[in-house]
């Protein structure tokens, strides 16, 4: 057997680590850099905080942050626009999932220029990234996505007609500034949300076909993480070691999906750009029903699972169960239809899940047959 294993490169963690973000700026040449962020971060002290730190070193800094919950390829194309126009040479990602993925996507655009589809990881695109890639620094300010440490970017193209998944090992950010201390202010709901994102990550990379110990060690820990500590996030927003402990699970589990995602995904991506659901809340709502799915491949890894979350019982029930009082604990709903899913848009998120090639690395094989089913155990 052969394998390739990936790890990320270089970490900075933990609180008040927003104050090396200039350094380590100009330790990758970076000294006009474009801060990608979204207009809801735009109403905090967040972005204002970055740019006092740029600054103070004497760099020159320059907002975007035309970024949608759900990125499209006219916002990354807006994004190189004002690249150019600032003269940049480097990015810098502030945000959650979106302004980090609309960040990596900039990155692509700056000296490819095919139609950004043809990109897609789904049809091979990955080859075709081999331009001069500017250097890009991520500072999450959720602790869901991971995506300040993963190789990948999912971005809405309107052409392609779905999401379109950009996939290369040339896209992991430079550097990862994890400063716990920037996710203080997020509120309840979405500290919900990201979190179930983190957890349906660790949970499917550790479920997913494919030889790879070390990231199914981290992502059980990471699991078990969660479990302890997103209640906590929720339920008191200032508690330190609850924020210190997401951020660090949801780093973790984007280095454990390197092995690949799962149904889930597949299941969430036309959620959001069909249904208009929040992609972590779309996870959080099909996982008991990926979970009763995928028990009868790997009845052994989920019953792993059941043990890493808590549950009442080591059986695959269990696990369902424990996501489920877990929701319920940090008040998520738990079915689409309260998400605003409707029946008549079935056929178009079938359609959609079994375009999506996050379930190429499921367990347990999907049919379009199988993705309506679990659509409706979920309604």
């Amino acid at each position: 057997m052969k394998t390739r294993f990936n790890f990320p490169t270089r970490i900075l963690f933990g609180e008040g680590v927003l104050s090396d973000l200039a350094t380590e700026c100009q330790a990758l040449g970076c000294k006009r850099p474009l801060l990608v962020t979204d207009a809801g971060l735009m109403t905090t002290s967040i972005p204002e905080q970055v740019l006092d730190v740029l600054k103070q070193a004497g760099l020159k800094a320059q907002i975007f942050s035309a970024v949608s919950p759900n990125p499209d390829a006219d916002q990354v194309d807006a994004g190189a626009k004002a690249y150019q126009a600032h003269n940049a040479d480097g990015i810098v990602a502030l945000g959650g999932g979106s302004p980090m993925d609309a960040g990596k996507a900039i990155q692509i655009r700056i000296n490819h220029h095919d139609p950004l589809e043809s990109y897609d990881d789904l049809i091979g695109g990955d080859a075709k990234i081999t331009g001069a890639l500017p250097p890009l620094l991520a500072m999450p300010t959720t602790a869901g996505t991971g995506s300040e440490v993963s190789r990948s970017a999912v971005i809405t193209v309107a052409a392609a007609g779905r999401k379109v998944v950009l996939f290369s090992p040339r896209l992991m950010p430079n550097v990862a500034i994890c400063d716990p201390a920037l996710t203080l202010g997020l509120p309840p709901r979405i500290t919900a949300e990201t979190g179930m994102d983190a957890l349906s990550h660790s949970l499917e990379a550790y479920l997913s076909k494919g030889y790879h110990p070390m990231a199914d060690a981290i992502a059980l820990e990471a699991i078990a993480m969660v479990s302890r500590h997103l209640p906590m996030a929720v339920a008191k927003g200032s508690d330190m070691q609850a924020r210190t402990e997401m951020l660090m699970a949801s780093t973790m589990g984007s280095v454990a999906f390197q092995k690949g995602l799962g149904v889930i995904h597949s299941l969430a991506h036309p959620l959001s750009s069909v249904s208009g659901v929040s992609h972590g809340l779309a996870n959080a709502i099909m996982m008991p029903a990926a979970l009763r799915f995928n028990a009868e491949a790997v009845p052994d890894r989920v019953i792993r699972v059941a043990r890493a979350l808590g549950a009442d019982e080591a059986t695959s029930e269990g696990a369902a169960s424990a996501v489920e009082s877990m929701m319920d604990r940090i008040g998520l709903p738990k079915k689409l239809s309260e998400a605003g899913v409707t029946l008549e848009q079935m056929d178009s998120l079938v359609e959609k899940a079994m375009q999506d090639g996050c379930h190429g690395s499921n367990p347990r094989e999907c049919t379009d047959t199988d993705m309506k089913a679990l659509f409706l155990a979920a309604m």
